[in-house]
């Protein structure tokens, strides 16, 4: 509420203006009497309008000359000065393209900004000289006119900007042939820009003033300069931190080692510890983006971990690799006797043949059934009638029958194994095989001793 002396009254005119231009039939009598046919006070032969006329007092409160709202001559409401003819937004948008580098670091920048200028021939007025300028006899150089129609809510007034003069409440009979009545020209205005450190892309940085100015309105614009960001190789960026990825040997990764990197200060060293695993993150603290309201503030440079394995290796590296797998003795690896650089389907045929577990467990116990160190037990057993072959008695099972079934299945074992693999096998292979035929051939002379040693019945 405006607490100024006589604000009351004002409104209370702008009211009783309002609804004698909102109302056809008091304004008609206003027209033809004045304020005394709205009080039914008038006389049929008196003319023209007395007292105060609604349009000056509409023109007094949104005018330009409105001492109620501060005299600031700024249009407000329904300003009556529609003065926009040839006028354009007076804020003016500028792209600025910086490096990486300059993101992070901020810096200064001198560009030269494409603007409207007031033209200095016609002082922005549009006319060739002052003589050249009439006022608006449609309007009455107010710049608008009321309308007032009839509607399903009622009589509505509107304001519109006259359609004679543009809103500009003048009209030029001459125009100035240098801006061609705009009143303003176009130029280029160098401007010196201070980018903070931390911006990021898509930033906008106001600059109050730098704008276009207009000179029939005594305003000035802002100028909005939008930052756009060029893209650094190999780097990312993530708020404050900054993500790179390393590429290292499994080598590298397994001794650690230090690696030379790129980072927004240059070529920096990055340990990489042993044992590093493939996805694990490596950081160089305080290497990243400042906080732009705190520069002293700055993120992390963070690297990620890809560790490269080599498909194929020569047969020195592979060696290595073979006694490096023989001294952490990894679980049901057995190493191929064959080196060199082979495909993962040569590895893939290689392991598939060699001996399982199961396999191992099964010649150890046959070779402790033979070697037992107990010389008097491993035949003693046997006692059977010579007339009759051995094969037809009918004895309980006892020791010289379950090695003589053990052999049976020893010699069908490695007569399978030798059909399957040929001697194409690897050395290793080749010397169990050997292995597993001499020790048939010490049981068939054991037992044939057995069997030609003299019995008493």
């Amino acid at each position: 509420m405006n607490k100024r002396p006589g604000s009351e009254e004002k409104f209370k005119e702008i009211a009783a203006a309002y609804e004698v231009l909102s109302d056809t039939e008091k304004r008609s009598l206003y027209d033809r009497f004045g304020e005394q046919g709205l009080r039914g006070e008038f006389d049929a032969t008196s003319a023209g309008p007395q007292g105060v006329d609604p349009f000056e007092v509409f023109a007094e409160y949104f005018g330009e000359s409105n001492s109620y709202f501060g005299g600031s001559g700024e249009p407000r409401g329904f300003n009556f000065n529609f003065g926009q003819k040839g006028s354009q937004n007076l804020d003016i948008r500028y792209d600025i393209y910086l490096s990486f580098e300059e993101s992070i670091f901020g810096g200064k920048h001198d560009v030269e900004v494409p603007c409207f200028e007031t033209c200095d021939d016609c002082g922005g007025t549009g006319a060739k000289s002052a003589s050249c300028l009439k006022t608006c006899d449609e309007c009455g150089g107010r710049g608008g006119v009321v309308k007032t129609q009839k509607t399903p809510f009622g009589i509505m007034s509107q304001v519109t900007s006259c359609s004679k003069c543009g809103g500009d409440g003048k009209i030029i009979t001459d125009r100035c042939r240098t801006c061609n009545s705009h009143g303003q020209v176009r130029a280029k205005r160098s401007i010196e820009v201070v980018v903070p450190p931390g911006v990021d892309d898509g930033a906008t940085v106001q600059v109050r003033g730098e704008g276009n100015f207009d000179q029939k309105r005594g305003l000035a614009g802002d100028l909005y300069l939008v930052l756009h960001i060029e893209q650094k190789k190999g780097i990312q960026r993530d708020g404050l931190n900054l993500y790179s990825k390393l590429d290292i040997d499994y080598t590298e990764a397994i001794l650690g080692t230090t690696k030379k990197v790129d980072t927004v200060e240059g070529v920096k060293d990055l340990r990489v510890p042993p044992g590093t695993q493939p996805g694990h993150r490596l950081k160089l603290p305080n290497m990243g983006v400042p906080n732009i309201n705190k520069p002293s503030a700055r993120g992390d440079h963070y690297f990620t971990v890809d560790v490269h394995i080599p498909k194929t290796i020569s047969r020195a590296e592979r060696e290595l690799v073979e006694k490096l797998a023989s001294l952490r003795k990894i679980e049901g690896y057995t190493p191929p006797g064959n080196g060199g650089g082979v495909c993962a389907k040569d590895n893939i045929d290689q392991t598939s043949r060699h001996r399982t577990k199961s396999e191992k467990r099964w010649w150890k116990s046959i070779k402790d059934l033979l070697w037992r160190n107990q010389p008097g037990e491993r035949f003693a057993s046997i006692c059977a009638d010579t007339s009759v072959p051995w094969i037809y008695r009918r004895a309980p099972p006892n020791l010289p029958s379950l090695v003589a079934i053990s052999v049976i299945f020893v010699s069908a074992a490695i007569a399978l194994l030798m059909s399957k693999s040929g001697w194409s096998k690897p050395q290793h292979q080749r010397k169990e095989i050997e292995h597993g035929s001499l020790l048939l051939k010490k049981v068939k002379q054991q037992y044939k001793q057995h069997l030609d040693t003299p019995r008493s019945f």
